[in-house]
């Protein structure tokens, strides 16, 4: 009966997981290839202010972002921006195939600012969808880590092709297969939700309370800035914020470390995609196996509460190790530890703890969370990481480790609090609003 129950649910969500897949495939072989095209074509001392830069497009977009979803609506506002993205990457890979080298520079911040904007805003409001298609925290805690599969199989067969290809030359034909994965997955998407009978404009007729679909009833045109506001003045929010935070200023350090000794001794553009490819790799493939065997089991047998705590305690170990024996290859393991269990175990955790939110929190505050949260917690690791290499090279390693140990044990009563409130939701019935 479980596996019959478990196929069920499974193929009633697969088109949602193949969407994933393609997001996730397309983001991850973009990604890998983001920092290797940067240093090629910018240069790699100039990556901590490549962070800063794309921060400050964060959030002229998340601006544009926040009144999209007044404009257009959740499913309109997701076609716009597949769409957006599928353009822009076509354009700048036809650039780049002609090795248009008098723009060398645009490419190279075209490539990296895009890519950056669409890991937070893309993939972030496929997440919002199926958060808010899904009010039953039970089924949540089931389905959640299936999206998370199927993303790490998108994932995983993305940067496998890369790390296949990247060392005969063959970037290009992987960027335009990204741009149709980008294509595609709105459309499984779109399809998954009228499958549903899910509404897409509210004033539509709600769903039964707590079953799949169902809103919180009708939502207002709010200000530009209103998904900020609803952070700033929520302790709850604000404790997800820091979860971000802290988790993206701890990854922007090991990201760096590993990047800078990889063009070091690797060298040529293609050796180190190769490399970034077979590290996307491997992560991918260790948050599918979280997301597969661990996630949806540990939620239910421990809770979500403590879930939310067994991550950043692990990261306190994965930093202490990389400190210790800074090498290529143990920041090689540090970041697929990191990314791994991310991913395919601390991802579905934070996502499932929108499920008692409302509409509002779940797109507006949301994207300001995952995009000025996830691009505020690299900016402050680049400040770190270019303030310690100019000012005090000899201590990049061990002072980055000891900020990035302070983000950490502030981290995890702060997870604890979260879970807390999480669990007091649930028990009163109530939706944050």
């Amino acid at each position: 009966m479980v596996v019959r129950r478990w196929l069920s649910e499974f193929w009633d969500i697969a088109p949602l997981g193949l969407s994933f897949g393609c997001a996730l495939g397309c983001y991850w072989m973009l990604r890998t290839m983001k920092n290797a095209l940067f240093m090629e074509l910018v240069g790699p001392h100039y990556l901590p202010q490549a962070k800063l830069a794309s921060m400050v497009f964060l959030l002229v977009t998340l601006v544009l972002y926040g009144k999209g979803v007044d404009w257009l609506g959740k499913r309109r506002l997701l076609a716009a921006l597949y769409a957006l993205y599928a353009a822009l990457f076509a354009v700048m890979t036809y650039f780049f195939q002609q090795g248009a080298q008098s723009h060398h520079l645009t490419l190279g911040w075209g490539f990296y600012l895009s890519i950056e904007s669409f890991g937070s805003l893309g993939i972030s409001h496929l997440w919002s969808l199926a958060v808010n298609a899904t009010s039953d925290p039970q089924v949540a805690a089931r389905r959640f880590p299936m999206l998370a599969v199927g993303g790490q199989i998108g994932a995983c067969t993305c940067t496998f092709l890369l790390a296949r290809s990247a060392e005969h030359g063959q970037l290009v034909p992987l960027l335009y297969l990204a741009v149709v994965l980008i294509a595609v997955a709105p459309m499984l998407t779109f399809y998954w939700l009228q499958s549903n009978h899910i509404p897409d404009e509210v004033g539509e007729p709600e769903a039964e309370p707590g079953a799949l679909g169902s809103s919180s009833g009708h939502r207002q045109e709010t200000g530009l800035w209103e998904g900020l506001r609803l952070v700033m003045t929520r302790p709850y929010l604000v404790a997800i914020l820091w979860s971000v935070v802290a988790y993206e200023l701890v990854g922007t350090y090991l990201d760096y470390q590993m990047n800078s000794k990889a063009h070091e001794t690797l060298v040529s553009l293609e050796k180190v995609t190769a490399f970034l490819a077979t590290y996307g790799f491997a992560a991918n493939l260790l948050s599918f196996v979280f997301a597969l065997t661990g996630t949806s089991w540990l939620v239910r047998h421990w809770g979500l509460s403590r879930c939310l705590v067994i991550y950043p305690v692990l990261l306190c170990l994965v930093v202490l190790g990389a400190a210790n024996w800074p090498t290529l290859w143990v920041f090689f393991s540090a970041q697929i530890a990191l990314k791994g269990a991310a991913y395919g175990f601390n991802k579905p955790c934070l996502e499932l703890v929108y499920v008692p939110t409302s509409d509002d929190i779940q797109f507006k505050a949301k994207s300001w969370i995952d995009t000025a949260g996830s691009r505020g917690g690299k900016a402050l690791g680049s400040v770190m990481n270019a303030n310690l290499l100019h000012y005090a090279p000899g201590l990049l390693i061990w002072g980055g480790a000891t900020i990035c140990l302070i983000f950490l044990s502030i981290w995890i009563p702060v997870s604890r609090t979260l879970g807390r409130l999480y669990e007091q939701l649930l028990a009163r019935g109530e939706k944050l609003t």
